[in-house]
C-alpha cells in the first residue's frame, strides 16, 4: 500500500514537472514574440518621415543655363517635383518647401503650389544670379536647422540643390543622426570637396530627370540667331528699347530653345564674324548696350557659310 502512495506520487510530481515545462515554454515563446514586435515596431524606415528643401535658385539657374532644361517641366517624367513626389511617396513626405528670388526665377508658382510645394521667396535685391542663390542657401540652411529642433519625428533630410554650398547644414544633420540624401547635378559640383561625401544616398539629377545633354554645335544657330534680332529691331514695340547682351542672350535661348551657355557662344561667333556690333544708345532708361546687324549683313541674301571659314 505504501508503495502504491509512493509511485502515485512520484507520477504525479512529474505531471506538474512536465506542465511546468510546457508552461516555461510557452512564457519564453511569447516573451520572444512579443519583443520581436516590439523591435520591428520601433525600426522605422528612415524614410518614412522626409523633409525635402530645394535650392530652386541654384538647381533653376544650372539646369536651364546648360541643359535649357525646365525643373517644372511639362512631362512629369521630367519634372522634379512630381519626381520627388513619386520617389519618396506622398505619405511619406512631412514637408517639402523651394526657395528662390521668384521676382529672377521664371516660374509658375500656381503650377508649383499645386503640387504642394511650400514656396519660400527669398528677395534678393536684385543681385545677379550668383548672389540670389546664395541669399536661398543661407535661408534654406536656417530653416532645416530649425526643423531638426522644432520636429524631432523628421527622420530624412532631402537636399536639391546644384552647387556645394549645403555642405554645411548636410553635414550638421549628419551629427544630428538624420539621414542625408541628395540630389546634385554631376558637373557642377566643386571638384575639391565632393559633396556626395556628406549623404548617405546621392542622386544625380542629370539622370533622374532624364535631361538631354547632347552636345550642341552653336554654328547650327548662326542663321536663325541673325533672323530673330533682325525682326526683334523691326517690331514698333521695340524702336526706342536697346536690345543687350543679356536680353539678346535670354531671348536666343527662348526663340531657339538651347540652353543659355549655348546662346552666349552663338552670340560670341556672332561679333567674331563680325556680323554683330554693339553701340551705346541712350533712350529714357539712360545709357545702354545695343546690338544690332552690321550694314553689310542683309537677312534676305545673307549666307552665313561666306562668314564662316572653311577649316572652323
Amino acid at each position: 500500500m505504501r508503495q502504491e502512495k509512493n509511485s502515485s506520487s512520484a507520477s504525479s510530481a512529474k505531471h506538474e514537472d512536465r506542465l511546468e515545462d510546457v508552461g516555461r515554454f510557452y512564457n519564453q515563446a511569447i516573451s520572444a514574440a512579443v519583443e520581436s514586435t516590439i523591435n520591428r515596431l520601433s525600426r522605422h524606415n528612415p524614410k518614412d518621415n522626409v523633409a525635402i528643401f530645394v535650392d530652386y535658385d541654384n538647381v533653376y539657374w544650372t539646369l536651364m543655363n546648360r541643359y535649357r532644361h525646365d525643373p517644372d517641366h511639362e512631362d512629369a517624367d521630367r519634372n522634379l517635383f512630381e519626381r520627388l513626389w513619386e520617389f519618396y511617396g506622398k505619405d511619406n513626405v512631412r514637408l517639402y518647401r523651394a526657395y528662390a528670388d521668384f521676382e529672377q526665377v521664371d516660374a509658375n508658382l500656381t503650377s508649383l503650389q499645386k503640387k504642394r510645394v511650400q514656396i519660400r521667396h527669398v528677395y534678393a535685391n536684385g543681385k545677379n544670379e550668383d548672389k540670389a542663390k546664395n541669399a536661398s542657401d543661407i535661408e534654406l540652411s536656417i530653416d532645416a536647422m530649425e526643423t531638426c529642433y522644432s520636429d524631432p519625428n523628421i527622420t530624412c533630410y532631402v537636399f536639391v540643390t546644384a552647387d556645394s554650398d549645403m555642405i554645411p547644414i548636410m553635414s550638421r544633420m549628419l551629427y544630428r543622426g538624420k539621414h542625408v540624401e541628395l540630389f546634385y547635378v554631376e558637373d557642377a559640383i566643386a571638384k575639391h570637396t565632393d559633396i556626395r561625401n556628406y549623404a548617405h544616398e546621392s542622386y544625380d539629377l542629370l539622370d533622374f530627370l532624364r535631361v538631354d545633354i547632347s552636345p550642341k554645335n552653336p554654328t547650327d544657330y548662326l542663321q536663325e540667331a541673325i533672323v530673330y534680332i533682325s525682326e526683334w529691331h523691326a517690331q514698333p514695340a521695340n524702336k526706342t528699347k536697346n536690345l543687350g547682351p543679356k536680353w539678346l542672350r535670354d531671348g536666343l535661348a527662348d526663340y531657339l530653345s538651347i540652353p543659355s551657355n549655348t546662346a552666349s557662344q552663338v552670340i560670341e561667333l556672332l561679333h567674331r564674324y563680325n556680323i554683330i556690333r554693339e553701340e551705346l544708345r541712350t533712350n529714357e532708361f539712360g545709357t545702354h548696350k545695343n546690338i544690332v546687324l552690321n550694314e553689310d549683313v542683309s537677312v534676305d541674301d545673307f549666307s552665313i557659310n561666306e562668314k564662316i571659314p572653311t577649316n572652323f
